[in-house]
């Protein structure tokens, strides 16, 4: 080993190994903090905090790498530096030469102990994507005309530009998604029949969502990225952390767009039963049962949290991750009535007319931002006793102050929509703003009762 302690990359690569740890710790630090802060806040904006941290913990390390290549003084360059002045002697310190003398004979040791571990790694990675290129994805079949026909307008609805293929395999557990330049979605045959059209359909969605995001190729890459730095904790957790808020980021796509969220829990449910107790491409594909399910479905039974689309600021520095803006407003549901705002007025929200009390701006219920969302209310005693459940549409208007003047059930129970108006009737909104002046709104609110 005294012969390979003399090769510069060699020491470059040690060093900033050890160098890595403590810079790594300290972004997982900040990311901690940033996504508690965070946490009523949307699923997109923290897996953006995640994502971002342990890119730059990436960076960071390949800096370090080059700093110390270049011939710079692993010890003083960068753990005296802080402190030499305070001991002044800016050439060097005691410490610090003592470290030197620790540190440096184990440098070829940890060189070698991370080639294999990122060896042993990558190996894994290109095994995972020979299987899903190639016994995986030769054995799927086209699925019934109909499904064909349904997965294609689910395409045009979510609006992905690049087509998506659709196949059935008996090599998968659950459905995934698998490609980015030619995606596929793969259902395992079983699920055709365990599953109803409906909740199919609202788990395809979840798929779709992931093609559209990218994820597939977004995984790769985290994957790489934890072969190269494997040997820190502060990876393991961010990347767990990414793919559990990739995940709630499809989960809140297929929700929003079903409007309802038992039967996308149900139908996560009935997949987990259907899914084996292993699976190797799971941390590769996202797949729709993937990530701790329970505490998935856990969640969207919860109260949700309006989505906003901030963006988390970063500072780029050597060791710092400044993150997310401030929380929105919490939506606080709760009891036998479950709320969820869904879906349009109009396909493109824009004004049909002057955005006066007289003519509304139609918008999307997802421009309109929450202030408040009362308690929900208690279910109706006579819907109740007649065992009657349902989902009721009410169309709301609200002035340039964001009040409710206005609200009407469109569709829906007889027995359930009094209930649902008044209640909608006590939300407050944000005033909503078409090109930065507030105007009059209407959109809708859909509210599923659902008996227990």
């Amino acid at each position: 080993m005294n012969d390979l302690a003399s090769i510069p990359l060699l020491q470059a690569v040690g060093w900033t190994l050890i160098h890595s740890l403590w810079e790594g710790a300290v972004l997982a630090l900040l990311a901690a903090v940033a996504l508690r802060a965070a946490r009523h806040r949307s699923a997109e904006l923290r897996h953006a905090i995640a994502s971002w941290t342990l890119a730059i913990m990436l960076l960071l390390a390949t800096v370090t790498l080059a700093w110390v290549y270049r011939g710079n003084d692993p010890v003083s360059a960068f753990g005296s530096l802080a402190i030499a002045p305070i001991l002044e002697n800016k050439t060097d310190v005691a410490w610090a030469t003592q470290l030197r003398v620790i540190l440096g004979p184990w440098i070829p040791w940890l060189f070698a102990g991370w080639m294999l571990g990122c060896t042993f790694k990558l190996v894994q990675l290109a095994r995972a994507m020979a299987w899903l290129y190639g016994p995986c994805l030769g054995s799927i079949e086209p699925p019934p005309a109909l499904w064909l026909a349904r997965f294609e307008m689910l395409q045009k609805r979510m609006k992905i530009g690049r087509p998506v293929r659709l196949g059935l395999s008996d090599r998968v557990d659950s459905l995934l998604a698998l490609g980015w330049l030619k995606p596929v979605v793969l259902i395992p045959a079983a699920a055709l029949l365990a599953l109803t059209p409906e909740a199919l359909e609202v788990v395809l969605i979840h798929e779709l969502e992931h093609v559209r995001r990218g994820d597939f190729l977004a995984n790769v890459l985290q994957t790489f990225a934890e072969a190269l730095l494997f040997y820190h904790p502060a990876v393991w957790w961010l990347s767990r952390r990414i793919r559990q808020e990739r995940e709630h980021c499809c989960d809140d796509a297929a929700v929003q767009a079903c409007g309802d969220p038992i039967l996308y829990a149900s139908a996560l449910a009935r997949l987990e039963e259907l899914r084996a107790q292993s699976s190797r491409y799971s941390d590769l594909a996202p797949a729709a049962s993937g990530g701790r399910l329970m505490s998935r479905i856990q969640r969207l039974l919860r109260p949700r949290t309006a989505h906003d689309l901030a963006t988390p600021i970063i500072v780029l520095g050597p060791a710092l991750l400044l993150v997310a803006a401030l929380g929105t407003v919490t939506l606080s549901a709760s009891g036998p009535v479950k709320p969820m705002p869904a879906a349009t007025a109009s396909a493109d929200g824009t004004a049909k007319a002057s955005g006066t009390s007289d003519s509304p701006v139609e918008m999307e219920f997802s421009k309109i931002k929450v202030k408040h969302q009362p308690e929900a209310p208690a279910y109706p005693a006579d819907a109740k006793a007649a065992r009657i459940q349902g989902t009721v549409v009410v169309v709301l208007t609200i002035d340039t102050k964001g009040k409710v003047v206005d609200a009407k059930a469109e569709s829906g129970p007889e027995q359930l929509q009094a209930c649902a108006v008044d209640y909608a009737k006590a939300w407050t909104f944000k005033p909503a703003k078409v090109k930065g002046k507030p105007m009059y709104a209407k959109f809708k609110l859909t509210m599923p009762f659902r008996l227990r």
